[in-house]
């Protein structure tokens, strides 16, 4: 047994430093421990760490650390080798290595007969466009293998092949996927400490440009909610995972298939920080020091809308929502500056805040900052 707080001065370490890694040192501040970021001088994170260290001081900062968890999958590739290489890193190599190439994910899945829409791997671009062709009839999506996230190397086409002839010239791989008509896009959050899992109810998400604006839940949908916990359990014990991650799905009915995961805290599992019993980030610094993890109860419907591409919003949004603002100098499209977490006492409730914060911020005004 360990005891409060003389046995827990751990030393956690946080590859990058944005706003994910700046939520987890927040909410990790209700235990004994030292957090550390590697990033750049102007991340959010820095400003509440107990120690910075710049991308070249990778090594000082993981050989000083106990543990070495990241905040997102696209951070230094030397780093998080050399955390796994030390046996500090959670979650663990195999799960970061799906998500730096795309097509390893896919292929993954499909392996493990995980449900997910139908793909082929191609090799160069003029390869991808000659299998839409052939197996889609110039109807789905090509997405290139590596560096895509929030809707970044994504190309949907609808047999409007020609706009995209540029992709002949890429000499790189690609996923070729089919276009899915689904009803809905939903998420899951899920804690895996190696024991057990515990899920947060899923969401409902809408994206658009393959970035989320808002989210919202609990899903309504029993059926599908069990489907995506179950899914959310076999993923962590196929890939032996410690942390917090996330399930994207597209939802069909009663039939659900994955879109993506995330092996890290996640931008749909926002909400957690004030409709849970304990966020999403508390859970994850509690799985990768071996503590107990709390239960994943939501305890009021709730949601989340990004504030995406703008650095001032009016005052009258905190009527409806409680404001998280990252602190980011720089404003450009797509940027998330911060967010608002919304509770209700329905999920009527929520959705009417979240219209109201939508025309507020928004106004008509959202595609000029996509």
């Amino acid at each position: 047994m360990r005891y409060f707080p003389q046995d827990l001065k751990l030393k956690v370490g946080i590859l990058g430093a944005g706003q994910l890694g700046w939520m987890m040192i927040l909410e990790g501040r209700k235990y004994p421990f030292n957090y550390f970021v590697l990033g750049n001088k102007d991340d959010p994170a820095r400003k509440v760490a107990d120690r910075f260290f710049t991308n070249e001081e990778y090594k000082k900062m993981i050989d000083e650390s106990d543990v070495v968890t990241f905040e997102f999958e696209h951070v230094l590739n030397e780093a998080l080798l050399y955390a796994e290489e030390k046996g500090k890193l959670l979650p663990r190599y195999n799960s970061v290595e799906l998500k730096i190439e795309r097509h390893k994910e896919k292929e993954f899945y499909k392996m493990k007969n995980f449900p997910t829409p139908r793909f082929f791997v191609a090799n160069d671009g003029k390869e991808a466009l000659e299998i839409l062709r052939k197996e889609f009839n110039n109807y789905g999506v090509i997405k290139r293998s590596i560096g895509g996230y929030d809707g970044k190397g994504q190309y949907f086409i609808k047999n409007d092949v020609e706009r995209f002839n540029s992709i002949k010239e890429m000499k790189e791989k690609f996923v070729v996927e089919e276009f899915v008509e689904f009803d809905y896009e939903a998420s899951i959050i899920a804690t895996s400490n190696g024991k057990e899992v515990k899920c947060f109810d899923p969401t409902y998400n809408y994206n658009e440009k393959g970035i989320l604006i808002y989210n919202y839940g609990p899903l309504e949908n029993k059926i599908v909610s069990e489907k995506m916990k179950e899914i959310a359990k076999k993923l962590a014990k196929e890939l032996n995972y410690i942390g917090t991650f996330a399930i994207e799905f597209f939802v069909k009915g009663n039939e659900v298939l994955i879109n993506e995961f995330a092996p890290r805290v996640h931008n749909t599992g926002h909400f957690t920080l004030d409709a849970a019993y304990v966020s999403q980030f508390e859970q994850h610094i509690r799985a990768i020091t071996n503590l107990e993890l709390a239960e994943a109860k939501i305890l009021k419907p709730s949601g989340m809308v990004n504030i995406l591409g703008i650095n001032k919003i009016p005052e009258e949004v905190l009527k409806y929502g409680k404001m998280y603002w990252y602190g980011k100098e720089e404003v450009r499209k797509r940027r998330k500056m911060g967010h608002l977490n919304v509770v209700g006492d329905s999920i009527d409730e929520v959705k009417m805040k979240i219209e109201k914060i939508m025309k507020i911020i928004y106004k008509d005004e959202l595609y000029e900052l996509l």
